[in-house]
């Protein structure tokens, strides 16, 4: 008895592979991204090094369950962002991918956003007065083991493996920041 076709075969063997999208729609940074070497970004978002800024455009993108890989279009450099599942416990690598790329531009991704939070962004600040928004393009989804939801008023990211900050919001605004 014949259960399913080649073509179904290939496309389950593809999918339990471990890949997924490897052709997307994605073809920015929808947040900044620091790092110390391009290969060795790691989804727990550590706030040390230079600064890919949001809205880089990209191509080559490369997903699997494990990371993300990606080309500056303009520089040509090749990133490379390891998953870290036991930072980000509840959210799939397909969810954290699509945190990290969008198809909006760095104009698209500011858009209604003050001059000041535009500022902000660009240097990967969060300053007082700063949109959940903002923040998010400015330094990125904080890892869910610090941080189990965004909706709460107390965000903690990394700077590197051994310190943290946090960025508190009072009614969806920055009212503090330790960075």
């Amino acid at each position: 008895m014949k259960i399913c076709g080649k073509p179904a075969f290939v496309a389950t063997v593809f999918l339990m592979s471990g890949l997924w999208n490897a052709a997307s729609a994605a073809d920015f940074t929808a947040c900044n991204l620091w790092y110390e070497k391009p290969d060795r970004l790691y989804s727990t978002g550590y706030q040390k090094g230079a600064l890919l800024p949001a809205g880089t455009e990209v191509k080559d993108v490369s997903k699997s369950s494990r990371k993300l890989d990606f080309t500056d279009a303009k520089s040509g450099t090749r990133y490379s962002i390891e998953f870290i599942a036991k930072h980000n416990p509840g959210v799939t690598p397909e969810a954290w991918a699509d945190r990290v790329l969008t198809s909006k531009s760095f104009s698209e991704l500011t858009k209604g956003m003050t001059a000041d939070e535009i500022k902000s962004i660009k240097v990967g600040q969060a300053k007082v007065g700063m949109s959940k928004k903002a923040v998010l393009v400015s330094l990125g989804y904080p890892p869910e083991i610090g941080t189990p939801s965004t909706d709460s008023d107390a965000w903690k990211y990394w700077r590197d493996r051994f310190r943290t900050y946090y960025v508190k919001f009072a009614n969806g605004k920055v009212s503090s920041s330790e960075q």
